[in-house]
């Protein structure tokens, strides 16, 4: 029974992300971006949040929490992680075993649904959207969101819509083996947006494919994937946290509507040098989070990220 009662508790957790948001808020400031880049862009402080929609968990059941966390690896896990026998890494030389991974990664067949899944759903050919691209942004994304396989945790900072900050603490963090903690870095919905960028782009992404920051509201900040096609431009969502989301909302969310900002900049600001140095064991952690989970499905992947982000919110002393 505590075990069920356990479980249950994350299904009901993400409502408590509306409710944490209401009350606290999301920084949203946007002083480092050119004040062009701005045009009709408020940047204020996230402290009103009247109309924040609670979040749910999206309908998942205890059975289905307890078995997405404890499903096995898929396949192809057992090989052997990089950095072996190394004390540091560069951020190039991460962002370069994420691009191996991402094409073991891309013949995953969850991977390969999901990705005609979001070509049917906005008339992209192909030809418009390669697999390549689809899955380094999807692995960027589920790595850097909040409660993503990275562990980066959202928290009000105040700080700016940069990731830096993440990067710092990274450096800073001396793990013991590869395991992730829940928790690796904190930060709010700007620098969840930026980090998630800043990665996508370290990964390679193709010139079809741009993005940036969107605040749906003054209040809140959140990334666009934009891919530019012989058709003109599709914008797709990529909610870097649950604020005023429920919890089955991920990649290509209809909870925003990325065209009420009519320009979104492509963000290509260095967070951090492809010379930084990382702590080798969180690298390597990096990478086997990304072989572990990275070729499953959206719907486990999304569970999965509830499940995490309640043990996150637990550690940092939130509770419903």
């Amino acid at each position: 029974m505590p075990g069920l009662m356990r479980t249950l508790r994350v299904a009901s957790f993400s409502a408590l992300i509306g409710v944490i948001a209401m009350t606290l808020g999301c920084e949203a400031g946007s002083a480092s971006i050119a004040p062009a880049q701005n045009a009709g862009v408020h940047a204020g402080t996230l402290r009103d949040h009247s109309n924040a929609k609670p979040a749910d968990a999206g309908h998942a059941t205890a059975a289905e929490i307890s078995e997405a966390i404890d499903a096995a690896p898929p396949a192809g896990s057992a090989r052997p992680l990089p950095f072996a026998g190394r004390e540091t890494v560069s951020v190039a030389e991460l962002f370069a075993a994420m691009r191996e991974e991402a094409a073991v990664i891309a013949t995953s067949p969850a991977i390969g649904r999901d990705y005609r899944r979001l070509l049917a759903r906005h008339r992209l050919r192909e030809a418009d959207l390669a697999l390549d691209d689809y899955v380094r942004v999807k692995l960027a994304f589920e790595a850097t969101r909040a409660g993503g396989l990275w562990g980066v945790a959202w928290t009000v900072t105040d700080r700016q819509p940069q990731s830096d900050a993440v990067w710092a603490q990274w450096r800073a963090l001396r793990l013991p083996d590869d395991r992730l903690p829940d928790i690796t870095a904190t930060a709010e919905c700007d620098e969840l947006s930026a980090l998630f960028a800043f990665v996508a782009h370290g990964m390679g992404v193709s010139r079809k494919s741009r993005l940036g920051l969107f605040w749906p509201t003054h209040n809140h900040t959140v990334a666009v994937w934009m891919i530019e096609h012989a058709r003109g431009e599709t914008r797709i969502v990529a909610p870097t946290s649950q604020i005023f989301l429920d919890g089955a909302q991920s990649l290509d969310t209809r909870g925003f509507d990325p065209t009420r900002q009519r320009r979104i900049y492509d963000y290509r600001r260095e967070d951090a040098a492809a010379t930084t140095r990382l702590p080798a064991a969180l690298a390597r952690g990096f990478i086997a989070a990304l072989r572990r989970d990275g070729g499953r499905g959206e719907d486990e992947l999304q569970r999965n990220r509830n499940a995490r982000e309640s043990r996150q919110w637990r550690q940092l002393g939130r509770r419903g």
